[in-house]
């Protein structure tokens, strides 16, 4: 005969179970995303190494102007003087 309280220690457990397996399934589908950008990201690299080793131009990686910056001077700064080395100590007197 089985009391109540273990048929709800049981209950409790399989809701945990269920939790946590919802969880493990949500890690594997977001590691498997992750994986999956990673991989379309280098055959991007390589289809563009490919691309640049056959001299043909590709349209995803044509290279965009670079904004024309103009460079300001930089103001002079002033360096603080040196400061001043302390005097050398001078030997202490032998006691006789």
């Amino acid at each position: 005969m089985t009391t109540s309280y273990k048929k709800k220690l049981q209950a409790d457990l399989k809701a945990l179970k269920r939790l946590e397996r919802a969880a493990e399934r949500s890690a594997a589908e977001a590691a498997e995303m992750e994986k999956q950008a990673r991989q379309m990201a280098s055959d991007a690299r390589i289809m563009e190494k490919m691309a640049r080793i056959l001299d043909e131009p590709t349209p995803a990686a044509e290279p965009a102007p670079e904004p024309v910056v103009e460079a300001e001077p930089e103001p002079e700064v002033k360096k603080p003087a040196p400061k001043k080395k302390a005097a050398a100590r001078k030997p202490a007197k032998k006691k006789s």
